[in-house]
């Protein structure tokens, strides 16, 4: 037997140990709209609302709206990603915008550096400086 439309709501909430607060603002809707969904008074959500639960919390859309396959999507951030995720979409533009300029500075930084190299230890690095001293 299908989940209910509520019934799937408060099975992403508790996944993602989210209150029904947090889950209304991060997905840009009302409350009570969210309240309406966990009670089961709405039984429908618009196709936006499914995608963007979708991508703020790694639940496809389809299952979200239908309870039809898979429930994870599968292009699901990692719950570290969707941990910054929700944080930055709370955050004020400019903070955002710092947090853009960080991440394409590290990228820069990255393509600079080339792909990783094991580099030697910190000890190693000291007992070299040691023998090229004497």
């Amino acid at each position: 037997m299908n989940m209910t439309l509520a019934e799937r709501i408060k099975l992403i909430l508790k996944e993602r140990n989210t209150k029904q607060v947090q889950f209304a603002r991060a997905l840009g809707i009302s409350s009570n709209y969210t309240n309406l969904l966990v009670n089961g008074k709405k039984e429908n959500i618009s196709d936006t609302l499914a995608k963007l639960i979708e991508e703020t919390y790694g639940y496809s859309a389809q299952w979200v709206k239908h309870g039809t396959g898979t429930m994870a999507s599968p292009l699901a951030p990692s719950a570290v990603k969707l941990e910054f995720i929700r944080k930055v979409r709370l955050m004020p533009d400019e903070d955002v915008a710092a947090l853009l300029a960080f991440a394409d500075a590290l990228e820069n930084v990255k393509k600079c550096l080339g792909p990783a190299q094991d580099s030697p230890s910190s000890k190693e690095q000291d007992e070299k400086e040691d023998t090229s001293n004497h």
